[in-house]
């Protein structure tokens, strides 16, 4: 083996990867105009500007509602809120995921349950899902994976059955869909 370039050897790219992140001058004027206007960053609150983007977001997707929040870990948390997630409820999430899939879950101080994931997706293994299931289960929390699925007819058919609610974890997913409709708007 040669030796890296890092040690001295001969570097493969010979020019600079190109400036990032790219934009245009109307991206600049917008992200000027919403910098002066102290109106960013959820404040005041509400936040006009960010609660017009959440609409638009949210139109986009073929969703009802949309909030703008801080962070996908936030709005994980958020929804489980709302679900009424609480200590010592189960969580079904993928093996294989970012910690902040699960932070969320263990700051209500549920139970995340881990679950294998499919190997052509790297998403959540539906076929999976019922093997982990125990009557403390109160959510299953898949994640869509680089603009992958995980199956929503499955799982969306086994939380109907169960009573239970679905929290989709769409961060690498924004504009995604699946059957036609907007990731998270099933």
């Amino acid at each position: 083996m040669g030796k890296l370039a890092i040690t001295g050897g001969k570097p493969v790219r010979k020019k600079p990867f190109p400036i990032w992140p790219v934009y245009t001058q109307e991206e600049a004027r917008g992200l000027q105009k919403v910098l002066a206007s102290r109106n960013w960053g959820g404040y005041p609150f509400p936040n006009k500007i960010a609660d017009a983007f959440a609409q638009r977001f949210a139109r986009y997707h073929g969703a009802k509602y949309g909030v703008a929040v801080a962070s996908g870990t936030v709005a994980i948390e958020i929804a489980l809120k709302a679900a009424g997630i609480r200590p010592g409820d189960e969580v079904i999430v993928p093996a294989y995921t970012w910690e902040g899939t699960v932070g969320p879950v263990l700051m209500l101080n549920a139970v995340p349950v881990f679950v294998d994931v499919d190997p052509d997706t790297y998403c959540l293994d539906a076929k999976q899902i019922e093997k982990a299931l125990t009557p403390r289960t109160r959510a299953i929390l898949p994640v869509h994976l680089a603009m992958r699925f995980a199956d929503m007819d499955e799982i969306m058919r086994i939380a109907r059955e169960l009573k239970i609610v679905v929290i989709e974890d769409c961060a690498h997913a924004h504009g995604g869909k699946w059957r036609d409709k907007g990731a998270a708007s099933s």
